[in-house]
């Protein structure tokens, strides 16, 4: 009667009999179970990397457009300012994304611009440095106004001491405005933080 053969080196298909401690079965199981988990370990990054760009909306920048400079939007013509220098509000109109919905021409902010010479213009944004708060225009005494606090700001935007002191920390934040060879007014847009005493643009 034939003895009972022990299994030969390798007989199971894998590499791990050097490690004579274990028996043969376990030793199997042990080195393929390890060929698994390093196979999934290599496999993982790539996996991950696809579903997060399955997964993660697409988020876009707020109009205004790049941290560096806001974004240039055609807001009127320069024929359509009222020629004694009063100002105009015209609405910012840009595209959105919100996750994965996007809306089209939404309002997403707006400037106040004014003639200040042959084909030169002065534009302001028209939220209020001091809360956020709505600038608005009053066409009798001439002069901007907040609203919610009482500020007060002359044509060119600079802040009043009436009342004394003003509520608002700094002068209406200007933007960059031009008269393009068409006569379109070009506005770069951009909003900057409420409270501080200086310019500064919100990231």
């Amino acid at each position: 009667m034939e003895e009972n053969k022990k299994p030969e080196e390798g007989s199971c298909g894998c590499s791990a009999h050097g490690v004579a401690e274990l028996p043969t079965g376990r030793r199997c199981f042990m080195a393929q179970a390890g060929t698994v988990v390093l196979a999934a370990a290599a496999t993982a990054p790539a996996i991950l990397t696809a579903a997060s760009t399955v997964l993660t909306p697409i988020v876009s920048k707020k109009a205004g457009g790049s941290d560096d400079g806001g974004k240039a939007y055609r807001v009127t013509t320069f024929d359509q300012l009222p020629e004694d220098g009063t100002p105009a509000m015209f609405s910012i109109k840009d595209d959105r994304m919100d996750g994965w919905t996007k809306y089209e021409n939404i309002s997403v902010g707006a400037v106040w611009v004014r003639r200040t010479g042959d084909k030169t213009v002065q534009a302001f944004q028209s939220i209020c440095p001091h809360a956020g708060c709505p600038i608005m225009y009053d066409e009798k005494a001439r002069q901007f106004y907040c609203p919610c606090h009482a500020a007060l700001f002359t044509l060119d935007g600079v802040r009043t001491e009436e009342p004394s002191p003003s509520p608002s920390p700094r002068d209406m934040d200007t933007l960059e405005a031009v008269v393009e060879a068409d006569g379109s007014v070009v506005v770069r847009y951009q909003r900057f933080k409420e409270g501080p005493s200086v310019k500064i643009v919100e990231g």
